[in-house]
């Protein structure tokens, strides 16, 4: 249901009360407590750690007891996502957790109009979802207390691939860049630290080779304050 026009007051505002994922440790000093709505995007190029990266949020909000939908659209259920599932230990979230495959946007809509859906609903890829920015707009007001994590392609400068993509960039609350097996969030939350997603992969890459350890602005530049 779309949301409802409506005004607030400076100290209606003050006191309006919005539920924050309980983040802490090296999560929270990432992204800080994030809502647990809206829209975050993730991407990076192939072979940079984006797929450990996501599983790895995914398991952990699941862990903090939420219900967590992963719509593999590239994959599907095939051999590499069984592996990194495996990988993941997404085991240990087993109840909290569901691969959703061979979903196209319809699909997910009829699924999450149903009771008890999951909360977090992370889409990999946002290109291969198929949708246009107003398509993209639909999604998020039908479904406004839903958190949707998109999972995107990079271009050769290593930002979002895409118009959608780059107009989801923009509206985003939470934008994180996976580059090297290292993280960076640009997040409305807090927090600012690199996360690294895999130490060993890391190690082979030369830090500061790419924008992932440093501020990124929205237009996608570095901040070297």
């Amino acid at each position: 249901m779309p949301r409802k026009k409506h005004k607030l007051s400076p100290r209606e505002l003050a006191t309006m009360e919005r539920r924050l994922l309980p983040f802490e440790g090296e999560w929270e000093r990432f992204m800080g407590q994030p809502e647990d709505r809206g829209v975050w995007l993730i991407w990076g190029q192939s072979y940079n750690g984006k797929t450990r990266l996501v599983l790895m949020l995914t398991k952990y909000i699941a862990e903090l007891g939420e219900k967590v939908a992963v719509v593999s659209l590239e994959e599907g259920d095939g051999a590499s996502m069984r592996r990194a599932f495996k990988e993941a230990c997404m085991e240990a979230v087993n109840a909290r957790v569901s691969l959703w495959v061979e979903m196209d946007i319809e699909d997910i809509k009829r699924e999450l109009r149903k009771q008890r859906s999951p909360k977090v609903v992370v889409i990999d890829s946002l290109q291969y979802l198929g949708i246009n920015y107003k398509g993209y707009k639909a999604l998020k007001e039908e479904f406004p207390t839903k958190l949707f994590i998109l999972v995107s392609h990079a271009n050769e400068k290593n930002q979002p691939k895409g118009s959608t993509a780059e107009q989801v960039k923009y509206d985003a609350m939470v934008k994180i860049q996976v580059s090297q097996f290292r993280a960076k969030a640009n997040s409305r939350y807090g927090g600012g630290e690199v996360l690294t997603i895999w130490e060993e992969g890391a190690k082979r890459c030369p830090v500061g080779a790419e924008l992932t350890t440093e501020n990124i602005d929205d237009d996608g530049n570095q901040d070297n304050e």
